[in-house]
């Protein structure tokens, strides 16, 4: 059977891509261009250049960076010694006011205590109570409780 008939032909189906791949001789010179020497010392140049002002400018930036960390750093720490030195003297005025108030609760119960309100009881004039002054009522009605316009409230059985 010739298959070249087949490669050749239109048949409905393409075998060409199944045909033994023809070598190509590769050429002694190949892709290779030679550049003068002096465009080949300018491109040299301009790299070492590119190089030299990359590796600064990144040395730059690092320096800006790292200086810029250690700023945010000491402002930081700057601020939380404010707000440290802010709570400190709000404790400071805490404990101060609390023992205003205790000093002022002792001064009250001094001067509330039964003592002191029995001194001055009796620089007014005023006694015990005796059991000659307490005076008993006695009534014969059911237990009531009367508003004062005279209706009853609540009545006891």
């Amino acid at each position: 059977m010739n298959n070249l008939k087949y490669y050749e032909d239109g048949l409905a189906y393409d075998f060409s891509m199944f045909t033994p791949a023809e070598k190509v001789a590769p050429s002694k010179k190949g892709k290779i261009i030679d550049i003068p020497e002096e465009q080949k010392k300018r491109a040299l140049r301009r790299k070492k250049a590119a190089s030299g002002l990359s590796g600064k400018i990144s040395v730059i930036l690092a320096t800006v960076f790292i200086i810029g960390m250690l700023g945010g750093n000491i402002f930081l720490r700057s601020q939380i010694t404010e707000t440290e030195q802010k709570i400190t003297k709000m404790e400071k005025q805490i404990s101060l006011a609390e023992s205003k108030l205790a000093s002022v609760n002792f001064k009250m119960e001094q001067k509330l205590s039964y003592n002191n309100l029995e001194e001055a009881a009796t620089a007014l004039g005023m006694r015990k109570l005796s059991k000659s002054q307490i005076v008993y009522i006695r009534t014969n009605q059911d237990n009531k409780a009367v508003l004062g316009e005279g209706e009853l409230s609540a009545e006891n059985n």
